[in-house]
C-alpha cells in the first residue's frame, strides 16, 4: 500500500511525521520495521535504492538468524539457496539505475548500524552469483516476494519532502515505489505538496496530467487539514506576548496591548500555515532585544507578519518610508515620476476599494503616513500628514517615524537623522548644561550631511510648536539661551542660497518665539526677564539684532506696511519699547560696533541696526568704513544678495545700499576704479549692479 500524506510547504507534514513514528515505536511489535528516506538528501538514484533496500536486507538478515537459533539450525547459508537478504542486496546493486562509486558510500551508515559501502560490496558478491546462474532481474524479483511472504516481518517506509526534488528524482522515487520495491508486507508513506510534486512528474517524465499519473501510485491519500479559524493568529499573539515579556520583564498590557491585538487580528489574517507562525517568531526573536528601546513593538510584529505574508509590500513599505524620511528630513525633494511610479505599484499591491480588507490601501493608512486611497498614483502617496502626527509617530517610536523607521527593517537608525538618544541629550543639556549645549550646536551648525545640510537644521526640524509646548520650563529657558549665542556661527556656516525652502535663521525665530510663548504660559513674567537678556547680552548679535529683533519691528508694524495681528504678537507694545531700548543702548556702544566687521550677514546687521536705532548711525558706520578704495569694495561685495535663474547669481541692489551710501556716486566711484589697481574689483561689481532688477 503506498499513502500519501499531502499538504502545503510549512502546512506541518514533517511535524506529524515525527509524532506518527513516535507513535508506532510505542505500539509496533518487533517483527514491524520503520524506515525513514529523504531521498532529498540522499539525491542520487543509486544510494536511493540502497538507502531502502539496505535496511530491509538487515531486517531480513536479523529475522533469518533469530529463526536459525530457535530451531538449533547452523547460521551456515546452504549452496542451493541465496538466503532472502542477498537476494535484497542483489536486487539493489541489479535495478539500480547507475553504480556509484563505492567510495562514495564508505562512510554511509544505514539503520542497523553497517557502511553502505560494505552492504553495497556484500551485494556486488551476490550480484555476481545470480549473474552466473543467468536470473533476471524479474525472476530475482519474484523470488524475493515469495520469501517475504513466508517470513513474518513488515516494513513501514516513510519519504519525506518529495516536493523538494527536480523532476529527474521525483521519477526515480516514484519508479522505486511503483516498480522495484513494490514488495508485499511493505507500507510507503509519501510526503508531499501535490500540486509541485505533480508538476515535477510532469516535466520529468513528460506527461499531460502529473497528478492523474500520481493518482496511479497511491492508494490512500490524508491531506494535512486547514487549521480552525484564529488559531495561527492565537498562537502567534500568546508567543509574541511571551517574548515581550521575556525581553521587557513585564506584561504586554493597555494600549500596547491592544495594539498588538489589533495587527495580529488583521494582519494575521493572512497566515496560512503553523510554519508561518515560527518564521515570524523567530524573526522577531532574533532582533527584538537589539533594537528593544528603538521600536515599537506591536508594529515590529505587524511588520514581520506582512514580510511573511505579503513580501512585495514589505519591500514597497521599505522602499516608501526611507524615501518619505528624505522628504520629512528635508534632505531632498521627491519629484512626480518618483511619486507616480510609487503609487501605481502600491496600487498593484493593494488593489482592493474594501476598507476593511487586507489588499487595501484604506488599511495601510492607519499605520503608514501619506498614503490614501484615489484614482492618481501620484496623490496616493507622499501626502501631508501634520506636524503633531509626525511628532506622536516620533514619540511612538512606529513604523512611520522618519527616525524610527529604519531600525525596523535594518536593526539601525537612518543616517540622515539624529539618533533620539543624542537629541534627547540635547534637551537635557538645555536644562541642566546651557553652556555644554552652546559647544554641542556650534559643532552641529558646521558639521555637514550626506545631502549638504547641516545637522542643526535637523535639529531645527525635530522642535515644531507640538514639541516645544511638551518640554519643562528650565528646558525652554535653556534652548532660547542656546540659540541667541550659536545663531550667528550658523549664519556663517549656512551661506548657500536657499530658493525654495525656509532658511535657517527664520526657523529659529519660530522656535524662539515659540518657546518664549510657552515660557509666558508656564511663567509670564520670565519671558520679558530672558527676552531682555537677549537683547543685552546675547551673544549671536547679528541674528538677534538683523533677523529676530528686527522681525518683531515687522510684525509690530513699526518697520513695512502689513503689521501682523495683535494675536499672533510675541511681546506687547510696551514690551517691545522696552526691548528697543536696551538694543539701542547696546548698538550705540564702541565695543559693539567693533563687532560689525566681523559678522557673517552685514546686510541684515545694518538694516537691523536701521530698523530698530533709525538710519544715522548705521550710515555712518558705512561711511566711516568705506573711506579707502579697498574698504569701498569689500563692503560692496558684502552687500551683495542672490537670485537664481539658470544658475545662482550675486546682484548688487541699489535698494540694499543706498540707505548706507550714495548711491550715484559709489557708482562713479567704480566707474573710476576702471584701469587702476581694482580694475577687475571694480568690473565684476558693475556686472552685479547690472544684474540687479533695480
Amino acid at each position: 500500500m503506498v499513502i500519501g500524506l499531502e499538504g502545503r510547504w510549512g502546512s506541518g507534514k514533517t511535524s506529524l511525521l515525527n509524532f506518527l513514528t513516535a507513535e508506532l515505536e510505542k505500539v509496533q511489535s518487533k517483527n514491524i520495521h520503520t524506515i525513514k528516506i529523504a531521498p532529498w538528501l540522499d539525491g542520487d538514484a543509486s544510494s536511493l535504492v540502497m538507502s531502502l533496500l539496505a535496511p530491509i536486507s538487515l531486517a531480513l538478515q536479523a529475522e533469518q538468524d533469530k529463526v536459525s537459533r530457535l530451531n538449533g539450525e547452523s547460521n551456515a547459508i546452504h549452496t542451493d539457496a541465496i538466503d532472502v537478504s542477498k537476494m535484497v542486496l542483489a536486487y539493489g546493486q541489479k535495478t539500480a539505475r547507475r553504480f556509484a562509486p563505492l567510495a562514495r558510500f564508505a562512510g554511509y551508515v544505514v539503520p542497523g548500524g553497517q557502511l553502505l559501502g560494505d552492504m553495497m560490496d556484500a551485494g556486488a558478491d551476490a550480484l555476481e552469483q545470480f549473474v552466473d546462474k543467468g536470473v533476471t532481474t524479474t525472476e530475482l524479483k519474484k523470488s524475493i516476494i515469495e520469501k517475504l511472504q513466508q517470513v513474518d516481518i513488515g516494513f513501514v517506509v516513510i519519504l519525506d519532502d518529495l516536493d523538494r526534488l527536480e523532476p529527474s528524482q521525483a521519477v526515480e522515487v516514484v519508479r522505486l515505489v511503483r516498480s522495484v520495491a513494490d514488495f508485499p508486507k511493505v507500507v510507503y508513506l509519501m510526503c508531499y505538496d501535490r500540486t509541485v510534486l505533480a508538476n515535477a512528474l510532469k516535466t520529468g517524465l513528460n506527461v499531460e496530467d502529473g497528478d492523474l499519473f500520481l493518482q496511479k501510485i497511491v492508494q490512500l491519500t490524508f491531506a494535512i487539514p486547514l487549521p480552525e479559524p484564529f488559531d495561527l493568529r492565537q498562537q502567534f499573539l500568546k508567543g509574541a506576548s511571551e517574548l515581550y515579556q521575556e525581553v521587557n520583564n513585564q506584561p504586554a498590557d493597555g494600549d500596547l496591548l491592544d495594539d498588538l491585538k489589533s495587527a495580529v487580528d488583521f494582519e494575521g489574517m493572512n497566515l496560512s500555515m503553523p510554519r508561518e507562525v515560527k518564521l515570524a517568531l523567530n524573526a522577531i526573536r532574533f532582533v527584538y532585544r537589539g533594537i528593544v528601546a528603538d521600536v515599537y513593538f506591536p508594529d515590529l510584529c505587524r511588520l514581520h507578519l506582512i514580510k511573511i505574508a505579503n513580501y512585495k509590500l514589505y519591500q514597497w513599505l521599505e522602499e516608501y518610508l526611507s524615501t518619505r524620511s528624505v522628504l520629512v528630513t528635508g534632505d531632498g525633494v521627491i519629484y512626480k515620476e518618483t511619486k507616480s511610479d510609487m503609487g501605481k505599484r502600491l496600487q498593484e499591491i493593494l488593489p482592493s476599494e474594501e476598507v476593511g480588507s487586507l489588499r487595501s490601501i484604506w488599511h495601510l493608512k492607519k499605520y503608514i503616513p501619506g498614503v490614501s486611497r484615489v484614482s492618481e498614483p501620484e496623490k496616493c502617496v507622499f501626502g501631508e500628514v501634520s506636524m503633531r502626527d509626525t511628532n506622536t509617530s516620533i514619540q511612538q517610536r512606529r513604523l512611520g517615524s522618519p527616525l524610527h523607521y529604519r531600525f525596523y527593517f535594518a536593526l539601525t537608525g537612518p543616517k540622515t537623522v539624529i539618533p533620539e538618544a543624542k537629541f534627547r541629550e540635547l534637551l537635557n543639556l538645555a536644562k541642566d548644561n546651557p553652556e555644554t549645549l552652546i559647544t554641542r550646536l556650534n559643532e552641529y551648525a558646521v558639521k555637514t550631511k550626506a545631502s549638504g545640510k547641516t545637522w542643526f537644521e535637523h535639529i531645527l526640524n525635530r522642535l515644531d510648536k507640538d514639541a516645544i509646548s511638551r518640554l519643562e520650563l528650565d528646558t525652554l529657558v535653556g534652548l532660547v539661551h542656546g540659540f541667541s549665542d550659536t545663531m550667528d556661527t550658523v549664519l556663517a556656516a549656512d551661506t548657500g542660497p536657499r530658493a525654495f525652502d525656509v532658511s535657517v535663521e527664520q526657523r529659529a525665530i519660530w522656535i524662539v518665539e515659540n518657546c518664549l510663548d510657552e515660557i509666558g504660559q508656564k511663567a509670564g513674567h520670565q519671558k520679558l526677564e530672558l527676552a531682555k537678556w537677549m537683547a543685552r547680552d546675547g551673544r549671536a548679535l547679528n541674528w538677534l539684532i538683523g533677523r529676530f529683533f528686527r522681525n518683531q519691528m515687522f510684525t509690530h508694524g513699526r518697520v513695512g506696511d502689513r503689521p501682523s495681528s495683535s494675536d499672533e504678537w510675541v511681546f506687547t507694545n510696551d514690551e517691545l519699547d522696552q526691548l528697543v531700548q536696551i538694543l539701542k543702548e547696546r548698538l550705540a556702544k564702541t565695543g559693539t560696533q567693533d563687532l560689525i566687521a566681523s559678522l557673517p550677514d552685514l546686510p541684515s546687521y545694518l538694516f537691523g541696526w536701521m530698523n530698530i536705532a533709525g538710519n544715522d548711525d548705521a550710515k555712518a558706520w558705512a561711511e566711516s568704513n568705506s573711506k579707502t578704495d579697498h574698504e569701498f569694495l569689500k563692503l560692496l561685495r558684502r552687500m551683495r544678495g542672490w537670485m537664481i535663474s539658470d544658475k545662482v547669481y550675486y546682484p548688487l541692489s541699489q535698494s540694499t545700499v543706498s540707505p548706507f551710501l550714495d548711491w550715484d556716486a559709489s557708482v562713479e566711484r567704480l566707474q573710476a576704479m576702471l584701469g587702476g589697481e581694482f580694475d577687475a574689483q571694480a568690473r565684476d561689481l558693475q556686472q552685479a549692479i547690472q544684474l540687479s532688477r533695480d
